[in-house]
């Protein structure tokens, strides 16, 4: 049997090969849309709300996998995708993945996402005025490296089409994503001197994705790492990451988090620890969680605050036919 955490070191799990079923349950889905041609990875599916007649606000959703697995309509996309039944078009995406591409690949594939949608906001019936980021392990380093490069060409291939859009967001929720490559073993380290159980393993995934291992070039580590890259002009962020968290250590989203109030103060950071949760843990998922993301994504994406949700309903799941 794999493991079926989708972060740093981890297998495959047989959970990755199990895909949302989103037509059944959606009206009106656009399914595998290039927005850039360099890649069969560069796709996205973007899924509109049944209620309400739009433009709808747009939530990009960036799949986890350690970089190298993933797809964007798999069982850990579910949490993202039901956004669309709170009024939120939901546009979910695959990147290339380090089997095929190096940093910076990734996030150039993420910024095109992003002024793809700006550019067909009219065909799509979205707006994007406003758009917000929500992405886990993998997908939440990459959420968390769009929002902290808000203005900045050199993390972007303009060549990849839509040059005249922006790529900018307006917030991020991250989820258990990696802040800080270069530091990532030292935290683990520290955390086992604390008495925390915690396997320390240098794995090779930073290495495959970069194509380098950091001695051989730690400029790359550095300009992969959030936290090395934060600016003024960041957009509001969610952090949520589970104190029992043995891929990514937990210190990483304390520091980064310390460090955007230093430079853009504490009004429109926010910061939420899972007591006891793992990497990739089911609590991240729970209506009750989901509940704090939505209230994130209405303060800062629709303006609105206090509405009242009810359960979020369930995505039907089939078998993917690459299992």
């Amino acid at each position: 049997m794999l493991n079926n955490n989708d972060g740093i070191g981890v297998e495959v799990s047989n959970e990755a090969l199990i895909m949302l079923d989103v037509e059944k349950v959606f009206k009106k889905t656009y399914l595998d849309i290039p927005y850039a041609n360099e890649s069969k990875h560069q796709k996205m599916d973007i899924i509109i709300p049944n209620e309400g007649e739009g433009p709808f606000p747009v939530v990009i959703n960036i799949h986890g996998g350690a970089w190298f697995f993933g797809d964007k309509r798999n069982v850990h996309t579910r949490s993202a995708i039901q956004l669309a039944f709170e009024g939120y078009a939901v546009a979910t995406i695959n990147y290339r993945l380090s089997g095929d591409a190096k940093w910076p690949s990734q996030i150039y594939d993420c910024k095109a996402a992003v002024r793809f949608l700006r550019a067909n906001a009219a065909k799509y019936n979205i707006k994007t005025d406003k758009i917000a980021v929500l992405g886990s392990s993998a997908g939440g380093h990459l959420a968390a490296m769009l929002g902290v490069t808000n203005g900045r060409p050199e993390y972007e291939d303009l060549s990849m089409g839509n040059s005249e859009y922006s790529s900018d967001v307006q917030a991020v929720a991250t989820w258990f994503g990696v802040f800080d490559f270069v530091n990532t073993e030292n935290h683990k380290r520290q955390l086992v001197r604390e008495g925390e159980t915690y396997k320390c393993q240098d794995d090779g995934v930073a290495d495959r994705l970069m194509g380098c291992s950091m001695e051989e070039n730690k400029d790359k580590y550095i300009s992969a790492s959030p936290i090395y890259q934060m600016r003024k002009n960041m957009p509001p962020m969610l952090i949520q990451q589970g104190t029992s968290d043995k891929v990514v250590p937990y210190l990483q989203a304390i520091e980064f988090f310390n460090k955007y109030i230093k430079i853009c103060g504490d009004e429109n950071v926010h910061i939420d620890l899972l007591e006891g949760a793992g990497h990739g843990d089911n609590a991240f998922r729970t209506d009750e969680n989901m509940y704090k993301v939505l209230r994130f994504m209405d303060k800062y994406i629709m303006g609105v605050k206090d509405r009242t949700y009810g359960p979020i309903p369930k995505i039907p799941m089939i078998k993917s036919s690459d299992s």
